[in-house]
């Protein structure tokens, strides 16, 4: 085992080495770029392609340093930081901060020849522009949309449960509270930060009450119109940089709906009613419940899972051959392939997802134009809104229209499907009907992981 100076001196050395091989690639494509006339399709894919490269590298780097770097036995055994309420865990995730800083210092150049570009186009076709954002403000808006998002209410989780672990350590057997009870109040602790995160987020983000005016006025008659309710509307800051809309929270004392700038200054009014159409559609449609959902039941069949590896382990069939113990082998390589094929299948679910926001947001469009619905078909209108807004977003915000993520279709298959539905007969109810059997499957995914896992505890009872 490495000792504590051994552990950081590796710890500053190895981002010392990203941080220096990330700036070479970053000035390496950026000549690239410069040597070119315009951006072409190629050229706006490939800052994602860069920047998951630097994304697995980060990750990479980072489990080196925990386990082969020794910084987990540093901060868990030589700092005795592991009986601490949140101070483990921070330490532990200390590096991953520092190094997701430094991508992003060193991916700023890249950005900022692309927003250039984009903020000349938009020039050329009339709209408005700011200027491009300083190193500071890019890493800053990175900070806070991209990081604190998640790690706020990730900490907040951490620490509850911490706290808790230690006064029902302290307490619970004088209490007479045992394990069952423990569990009990961290699950609803953690439940109430899972609810009320809006208002936590929207302070984290730069946010701000839509001014009253008349866009405010169509977007809350349109809300009307669908009868959805809500705490507020939110103008939502990004240095014109981010042309895209927001929607958050389970329920209406904390939901709230956010426009970006970027969206509200360069889209026509009714496009921006497709687009908060679309967001609209994710609440109407129930998509985070049934996310919460899909992954609850995927709890389930992990623990499941893991049950079963533990009785193949006890039988003794997983057996050691030719002096080699190959059971860690089949556990490491079980839990990979399980995690790959729950991000296989959630993304397949929230691509279907996004796609039935889309189809929400053009019928919203479409009774705003007072089109309505054909027999079996979407109406032509209120797809030819939504599309057009989906072009808008992916023109403002330099995205390739062929440019997909695990998330999301790219645009042009999204516009396509649209056309599809409002051209082809059947088409629209066959796209409803497949959903409702997503959704289905989704709740019988959780309750047959229920069974089982309830099931294996029934055995495991029975046995002792």
């Amino acid at each position: 085992e490495w000792t504590a100076v051994q552990s950081v001196m590796i710890l500053a050395g190895s981002m010392l080495l990203v941080w220096s091989f990330w700036r070479i690639i970053t000035r390496l494509i950026l000549t690239r770029l410069e040597l070119m006339n315009r951006p072409n399709r190629a050229v706006l894919k490939m800052p994602g392609r860069v920047d998951l490269v630097f994304q697995i590298m980060l990750l990479t780097v980072f489990a080196i340093q925990l386990t082969a770097g020794g910084w987990a036995n540093l901060i868990c055994n030589e700092l005795n930081l592991s009986g601490t309420v949140l101070l483990w865990e921070a330490g532990l995730i200390l590096p991953f901060v520092i190094m997701l800083m430094l991508k992003w210092y060193c991916f700023y150049p890249i950005n900022r020849y692309l927003k250039e570009n984009i903020i000349a186009g938009q020039l050329a076709e009339g709209l408005a522009a700011r200027p491009v954002w300083s190193r500071g403000q890019y890493v800053l808006f990175q900070l806070r949309h991209g990081l604190l998002i998640i790690l706020v209410p990730l900490l907040l989780i951490l620490a509850f449960r911490d706290a808790a672990a230690v006064l029902f350590s302290r307490y619970g057997g004088e209490m007479g509270l045992g394990i069952r009870t423990e569990e009990a109040v961290v699950a609803a602790g953690v439940a109430g930060i899972f609810v009320f995160s809006p208002w936590l987020l929207r302070r984290i983000w730069s946010t701000r009450t839509l001014p009253g005016g008349p866009l405010r006025e169509r977007l809350e008659e349109f809300c009307r119109g669908l009868k959805l309710k809500y705490h507020d509307i939110l103008l939502w800051d990004t240095y014109s940089a981010v042309a895209n809309a927001a929607m958050m929270g389970l329920f209406p004392p904390v939901r709230y709906i956010l426009l970006s700038d970027h969206l509200i200054e360069n889209m026509p009014d009714e496009q921006i009613e497709a687009v908060f159409g679309h967001e609209i559609g994710h609440v109407k449609h129930h998509h985070i419940l049934f996310f919460v959902v899909f992954v609850l039941g995927s709890g389930f069949w992990g623990m499941l899972l893991y049950a079963f590896c533990g009785w193949m382990l006890q039988n003794h069939i997983v057996m050691a051959m030719g002096g080699v113990d190959y059971s860690g082998y089949v556990l490491s390589g079980g839990s990979v392939l399980a995690a790959a094929g729950w991000f296989l299948v959630f993304g397949w679910v929230s691509r279907r997802f996004e796609r039935q926001a889309d189809v929400y947001g053009a019928v919203a469009a479409a009774r705003q134009a007072e089109e309505t619905e054909g027999k079996g078909r979407l109406p032509v209108r209120g797809a030819m809104i939504m599309g057009a807004a989906l072009e808008r977003i992916a023109m403002l915000n330099g995205i390739s229209m062929s440019s997909r993520s695990w998330r999301h279709s790219s645009i042009a298959s999204r516009i396509g499907f649209l056309r599809r539905l409002a051209s082809e007969d059947g088409a629209y109810p066959r796209f409803r009907r497949s959903l409702v059997l997503v959704k289905t499957g989704i709740v019988m995914l959780v309750l047959a992981g229920a069974a089982g896992y309830g099931l294996v505890n029934w055995l495991a009872r029975e046995a002792l």
